[in-house]
């Protein structure tokens, strides 16, 4: 009997934590297409930016170009972290999560204010 409810509580703990694997990849997979989507927001209203360092002359336009770069930079850094948001665990998911969606959105910010 010792046997059976040890079993039994063995497989349970498994099928939890096969369910868990499995949740946690849909999650990942959801957060990777909401970022992505937003990535291709971005790259377009980068372009903007561009073309307004284009119009630009002097201390302005170096600024500006300096924005730009900064915006590239920040761009990148945020699929660096949606890369790795694939290779958190259970226990970091969360935090993980918020970290990208948090850069995600300030980074949209940036570009915004760049453009107004």
């Amino acid at each position: 009997m010792l046997k059976r409810l040890v079993l039994v509580s063995f497989f349970t703990m498994m099928s939890l934590s096969a369910f868990a694997a499995i949740n946690f990849k849909q999650e990942y997979k959801e957060l990777k297409d909401v970022t992505e989507e937003k990535i291709q927001k971005i790259d377009e209203k980068l372009e903007k930016v561009e073309g307004k360092v284009s119009q630009l002359s002097g201390d302005a336009k170096e600024e500006m170009k300096k924005m730009y770069e900064d915006l590239i930079e920040m761009k990148n850094n945020l699929k660096e972290k949606l890369a790795d948001a694939g290779d958190a665990t259970s226990d970091t998911w969360e935090e993980t999560k918020d970290k990208v969606e948090d850069y995600a959105d300030a980074l949209e910010s940036k570009v915004d204010k760049a453009i107004n």
